[in-house]
């Protein structure tokens, strides 16, 4: 069994030092086994690319506070009762609550960032949205004048094509009308 030696004040002021079992063995190497193993899937997540390096700052600090917990649970329990936390892992469960609380931080950071990117990006796609149906109506526009232009020039043609024709024909007297208006 793990012993720890603890200084506490009594009401008279002198310090008495108390010897208390604070962690069981089986305890200790659950605890460091389990850190060990958060540690191994947050840097395999890192190294897989799963997760980001930024956000696994936090958890790899929470993973190896994980390990290195059960082997300074002595050292806590003193700064726990330094501190005035009368049950010392209180102070290990505030611990868990201010990381926690640091990673929902950091999560709410990323998340105002994102939305603002966001933001900007749906306003940028509408103002280009906005652009290439302009182009489109312009190049309707454009195509709907040459096809107005061409057949105008080609209604042009035709006239002065059937004015030659009518011409050609009143040159070669009734019997050239007469072929004329058969070959039409």
């Amino acid at each position: 069994m793990f012993l720890s030696l603890r200084s506490r004040l009594c009401l008279g002021g002198e310090a008495v030092l108390t010897a208390q079992n604070t962690m069981e063995f089986r305890a200790r190497l659950f605890a460091f086994v389990l850190g060990v193993t958060v540690l191994l899937f947050v840097v395999n997540l890192v190294r897989t690319k799963k997760l980001k390096e930024e956000f696994a700052l936090l958890w790899l600090l929470t993973a190896v506070v994980l390990v290195l917990t059960p082997l300074f649970i002595d050292y806590l329990d003193l700064l726990a009762h330094a501190l005035g936390i009368e049950y010392p892992p209180a102070l290990i469960f505030l611990l868990a609550i201010i990381s926690l609380l640091l990673i929902l931080f950091q999560f709410s950071t990323r998340i105002s960032r994102f939305s603002e990117q966001i933001k900007i990006l749906t306003q940028e796609q509408a103002l280009l949205r906005a652009q290439i149906e302009d182009l489109e109506r312009a190049a309707k526009a454009d195509a709907a004048s040459r096809r107005l232009v061409l057949s105008t020039r080609q209604g042009a043609q035709d006239y002065g094509t059937q004015d030659q024709e009518e011409t050609h024909a009143d040159d070669n007297g009734p019997a050239g009308r007469d072929a004329t208006a058969l070959s039409s």
